[in-house]
């Protein structure tokens, strides 16, 4: 059996992976049962009559204080209005429709949620990539960190002494399955969103522009999925535990972008503070397009910057090179014990 093989059937056989599968999977069906559940293909025939009903008393209430200038002093309930001084100012008629909803329909008193494919689809396929690749990066950090902790990694650098050798099988390895599970996440997620779609909801239009955009941006989450892998993988080599991965991962999502927003409200010299951001950039990326905007405290005249995929995707490429090229001079030059 090669290294590479033998490091893969490691991963895919350890507990933490199958844990992370049922997680993974559990939540991408409660999340299809949630729309199922709260999406309908429109309403009912006695909602429309209700509906119905809700605004012809409203457009009838509105046409009776339109034609009675003593409305607010003869309805108690409306009493306070007359002695308001902000709608005193009005002249009556539009102090009634301050009051009351003016050309009232049926649509404005019905309130159903309808799951629309086309649009929410894309947005819950492309969180279902990211998550799979946060869980791809902790699987592939624990699974060297596990190594280092119990000896492992001594004692198969006993046997394959190249240590380039096992270190790039291992990176592959999670690489591969990183992959696999980004794939078939996003296989099965599309196959149950759009089938509740279908059922209880609208798929909206998908043709070919529809594609093109929605595949373009999957396709640069699932990478950006890999490099999250990378970077895991990267960490745990670096610190020799998988708790000084998950600690550095942790501590950037909470303390590194608490002090992000300090800056972006506290400090008025940066002018575009939102590039200190990751996740600016992990926007930037996705989307393809990200425009931000800057007002001159002096001039009170607007500045733009737009960031597109090819600059998100070489800050966070060199982000990704720089952990992998530590991580790689760590266990070329350190000793393994």
């Amino acid at each position: 059996m090669t290294l590479f093989r033998a490091e893969l059937h490691r991963i895919a056989r350890r507990r933490l992976s199958l844990l992370f599968g049922i997680f993974a999977v559990g939540g991408l069906l409660l999340i299809t049962a949630i729309m199922w559940f709260n999406s309908s293909t429109g309403p009912s025939e006695a909602d429309l009559a209700a509906a119905q009903q809700m605004a012809d008393d409203a457009n009838a209430q509105y046409e009776d204080c339109a034609a009675d200038e003593r409305y607010f002093e003869n309805d108690p309930d409306y009493s306070w209005v007359a002695d308001d001084p902000w709608y005193g100012e009005m002249p009556h008629e539009q102090a009634c429709a301050e009051m009351f909803l003016v050309g009232a329909e049926a649509e404005d008193y019905i309130y159903v949620y309808t799951f629309q494919f086309d649009e929410e689809g894309v947005f819950l396929l492309i969180g279902v990539a990211i998550v799979t690749g946060l869980l791809s990066m902790l699987l592939a950090a624990s699974a060297i960190g596990a190594e280092w902790s119990s000896g492992g990694m001594a004692n198969l650098l006993v046997w394959h002494p190249n240590r380039m050798k096992v270190w790039g099988a291992k990176l592959a390895a999670a690489l591969a399955l990183c992959a696999v599970a980004v794939v078939a996440m996003l296989v099965l997620a599309f196959a149950l969103l759009y089938l509740t779609a279908a059922v209880r909801g609208d798929t909206g239009t998908l043709n070919a522009a529809w594609w093109e955009d929605t595949l373009a941006r999957l396709g640069r989450t699932a990478v950006m999925a890999l490099g999250m892998t990378v970077i895991g993988s990267a960490l745990a080599m670096l610190g020799r535990h998988t708790a000084i991965a998950g600690g550095v991962i942790v501590g950037y999502l909470t303390v590194g972008e608490l002090l992000v927003s300090f800056v972006r409200f506290g400090v008025n010299s940066i002018k575009y503070p939102d590039l200190l951001s990751l996740y600016t950039w992990i926007g930037a990326w996705i989307e393809g397009r990200m425009e931000l905007e800057y007002w001159d405290p002096v001039t009170g005249l607007p500045d733009q910057l737009v960031l597109t995929a090819t600059h998100a995707g070489l800050v966070l490429g060199a982000i990704m090179l720089v952990f992998a090229a530590l991580a790689t001079w760590s266990f070329a030059k350190r000793d393994a014990a």
